[in-house]
This record gives structure tokens, C-alpha cells and sequence, in this order.
């Protein structure tokens, strides 16, 4: 092979990469907490307005099954956790590349659906009542929003009477379905869940107080495979802007330092 032919070679190849690049960066893969389902639909909506060549996908699910996929190389660029000690673990283990950082402090509520003729004013007190057939809340192995439902019921000393008529589901999301559905009367499930559009039509809830509880600091950190992806800072940046921080308080979500 000539030194001449063996220089276009290399030339090709290199233009083949420049031409690649725009389109990988182009893209960002974000997991997310299943309590952020709507609230991220928003906030992706808003940044491709802005930013249209782009492509943000998100799937939504527990932040603990989360976590693991990504400790087992899941090839996420940005993970958005319902309990920020998730991103903190992955920057220890040297899974994220970028310092974990708080988006929002979540709430928890009762929830039940109008159909069912609950008064979901009574708030904790309607987990005791013994037309209560079941009770949905998030599985708290691995969803912090289970971890915080049983703290609630702890708290206010209904879990022991309570925990019988307990049905776990797999995620936040999950647990309102259960409810929407029949397959449970009443549920434990995320302020930003009970205010979203679909959810705020079907059923009424009970804000439950954020003293009956420990602050729901949720956070996000940038994952390996977002290393050099320009899309993925673009909507890191994105997140902290006013309008995504107006669609968080849309949903019911605190915002730090406010």
C-alpha cells in the first residue's frame, strides 16, 4: 500500500468521524423517577422548542432498580433520582462524571380516585378505616417514595394496624395505577403524580405535612457514556433554567435554596 494511498485512507476515515459526531451529540438517554413522568415530558417538550435537531428519550422506573442498571453498565447519559444518595453512590463508585446535584424536594400525598366516594380529606386517618380494603404504596426495597409512604403511616403509628392490607407496586407510578384501577382503595403516591393533569381529573388527595417525614431531596448527575456529548450539558444547563424550574413548581415540587 503507497504512503499516498494509505494518507486518503486516513483522510476518509477522519471526515467519517467528524460527520458521525453531530449525531451522536445530537442525542441524550436520560433515566428518570417514575414521579417525574410528567413533569419530564414538560421539561424535555420545552428544550426541544428550543433546541429542535435534537433527541431526548426517557424511561421512568424506581430509582433503586435505576441505580443498579447503571452500576451494571445500563448506557444512560443522565440519571434523575427521587432520592439523591442514589447519584452520590454512582459518583463514589466512579460510575457518573459530573458532582451530584438536587433539582427538587418532592411531597408525598393520599390519593383516591372520585369513583370510589372516599374523602380523601381525612387524610391519614382514611388509611384506617375499615371500608379500606387495600392500600398501595411503592415497594421501599428499592423506590424512595415506598421508603417515605411507610414512614408517613410510622409516623403518624398506623403501619402495624395497616400493613396487611399493604400492595407494593414497582414504582411510584405503578402504585397509582393500582388505585386507578381497582386493585387497591386508596394510595401513597407522589405530589407531582396527584397534580398531573390525567391523575388530578380522576381522584383528590391529602398533602401529607412535610414534618411527617425526612425532606425528599431528589437529584441528577451526568452518567459516563455522557462524557463529551454535547446534548447532555445543554440540558444539564437546561434544568437549572427558569422555565424548567417553573415546570417543577407546576408539579408540586420545592425547589432548593427557595
Amino acid at each position: 500500500m503507497s504512503h499516498k494511498f494509505r494518507r486518503s485512507i486516513i483522510t476518509i476515515l477522519a471526515l467519517l468521524l467528524l460527520f458521525s459526531l453531530p449525531l451522536q451529540a445530537g442525542q441524550v438517554s436520560i433515566t428518570a423517577a417514575s414521579d417525574l413522568q410528567y413533569a419530564m415530558k414538560d421539561i424535555i417538550g420545552a428544550y426541544i422548542r428550543k433546541n429542535p435537531d435534537d433527541k431526548v428519550s426517557a424511561v421512568y422506573g424506581s430509582s433503586g432498580k435505576a441505580f443498579s442498571q447503571i452500576e451494571n453498565g445500563a448506557p444512560y447519559d443522565m440519571f434523575f433520582s427521587a432520592d439523591i444518595s442514589y447519584p452520590q453512590k454512582l459518583k463514589t463508585s466512579g460510575s457518573a462524571i459530573s458532582e451530584p446535584k438536587p433539582y427538587a424536594i418532592g411531597r408525598m400525598t393520599v390519593w383516591v380516585t372520585k369513583s370510589s366516594g372516599l374523602d380523601a380529606r381525612k387524610g391519614i386517618r382514611l388509611l384506617s378505616d375499615q371500608k379500606i380494603r387495600k392500600i398501595a404504596m411503592a415497594n421501599p426495597e428499592h423506590a424512595p417514595y415506598g421508603r417515605i409512604a411507610k414512614e408517613v403511616m410510622e409516623h403518624y403509628k398506623v403501619y402495624d394496624n395497616v400493613k396487611s392490607r399493604i400492595v407494593l407496586g414497582e414504582n411510584i407510578q405503578q402504585t397509582a395505577q393500582f388505585v386507578q384501577t381497582g386493585a387497591a382503595d386508596v394510595g401513597m403516591i407522589a405530589y407531582s403524580l396527584a397534580l398531573a393533569p390525567v391523575l388530578a381529573k380522576e381522584g383528590n388527595y391529602y398533602l401529607v405535612p412535610a414534618s411527617a417525614h425526612k425532606p425528599i431531596v431528589q437529584g441528577y448527575v451526568l452518567l459516563k457514556p455522557a462524557s463529551g456529548n454535547r446534548t447532555a450539558s445543554e440540558f444539564e444547563r437546561f434544568i437549572g433554567s427558569s422555565e424548567a424550574r417553573m415546570i417543577f413548581k407546576r408539579y408540586g415540587f420545592t425547589l432548593p435554596n427557595e
